[in-house]
């Protein structure tokens, strides 16, 4: 944080030293021996610049780039410009009654008390366009970055999949020529080998869409298929308490983060208790959808884990939404739980 705010206030230093330049030359055309004795005063070099990093700082990074994201409330972002402008308005125009009361610029030559308050009132409009210029930049650079790393963690795990899948079509080949085998003999089993074809169809698949999302409907089933093949494998023991309610269908998210959720829930949960099921939630309409997971920690020896599903999934989601995005995880003692929100409006 602090590396990048002293880069911030490196770039808005240089920035208020040309924009210093610029008025230099500019008053230097109209009047250059006033302009000289004025402007190359160190003292009057160095309030301008360390109001003018002030200013814009305040103005980019704490009103205008929050308004975009929508992080503080509109009134409270415009309380802060307001009293920013008031204090500047005070200062600068308490100093110019300073300096021509201590004769320090000529009463015949200087601007008048109502022309001063009209300068001053120019200059700050100046700073709003500026500061609202150079925060649509700042948002465009980070936009960039972020694309350019989504493009990269995407690259990733394709190349990461690739070295470590068999051949698709000859697993799912060999998983037909299995169920047509078995299903003579036992058709739950048969079934369920026919659940895993088509849990790692999806998994291996990929999306035709250029965004990159699948359809919520799809997901959903998939996830579904991930339930119903451990409840197999556990002869039917697990409680599972599902709740779901589809108001909206067109949803579209990036896939595997509601079935990797589901995973984790059966790789390190104690799901054997029916005072304690497993619960899963799911809620879509037209603004939002939320998915919430919570289950029951299991004891014992666990499996090896650092984190690494739910960081990505984590990266991938505030790459892809964002701000509209909220994504919770809850440790406690001896529950885990997870809250994702989703909102279109937004």
């Amino acid at each position: 944080m602090l590396k990048v705010n002293y880069r911030r206030l490196l770039l808005l230093t240089l920035f208020s030293l040309f924009i210093y330049g610029a008025f230099f030359f500019l008053s230097y055309v109209v009047d250059p021996g006033r302009t000289t004795k004025e402007f190359t005063n160190p003292w009057n070099l160095l309030l301008f610049v360390v109001e003018s990093v002030i200013t814009h700082y305040i103005l980019i990074f704490k009103v205008i780039i929050p308004a975009m994201h929508k992080e503080r409330k509109y009134s409270k972002l415009l309380m802060i410009t307001i009293l920013l402008f008031l204090i500047k308005f005070i200062l600068n125009y308490g100093y110019f009654l300073i300096q021509r009361e201590h004769n320090v610029v000529s009463t015949k030559t200087s601007l008048s008390l109502n022309s001063m308050s009209w300068l001053l009132l120019i200059v700050y409009v100046f700073n709003l366009i500026t500061s609202f210029s150079i925060a649509l930049l700042v948002e465009w650079v980070r936009k960039g970055k972020e694309r350019i790393m989504l493009e990269k963690q995407r690259t990733e795990a394709e190349l990461s999949a690739l070295k470590h899948q068999i051949n698709p079509h000859f697993l799912f080949n060999s998983l037909s020529f299995i169920y047509g085998k078995v299903i003579k003999l036992n058709k739950e089993t048969a079934d369920s080998i026919l659940i895993l074809a088509n849990i790692m169809r999806y998994a291996l698949g990929k999306s035709d869409a250029t965004d990159g999302q699948v359809s919520i409907m799809d997901e959903l089933e998939h996830m579904k298929n991930v339930v119903e093949i451990n409840q197999r494998r556990h002869n039917r023991q697990l409680h599972i308490q599902y709740e779901e309610q589809i108001d909206d269908q067109s949803i579209r998210i990036i896939p595997l983060v509601l079935i990797t959720l589901v995973e984790n829930a059966f790789k390190h949960g104690d799901l054997h208790n029916a005072a304690h099921p497993l619960l899963i939630k799911v809620c879509t309409n037209v603004n939002e959808f939320s998915f919430d997971i919570r289950n029951k920690k299991g004891k014992g020896i666990k499996e090896l884990s650092n984190g690494v599903g739910l960081q990505n999934i984590s990266q991938r989601l505030s790459l892809t939404y964002g701000h509209r995005c909220s994504f919770i995880l809850q440790n406690e003692e001896q529950f885990f739980s997870v809250s994702l929100k989703i909102n279109w409006n937004i």
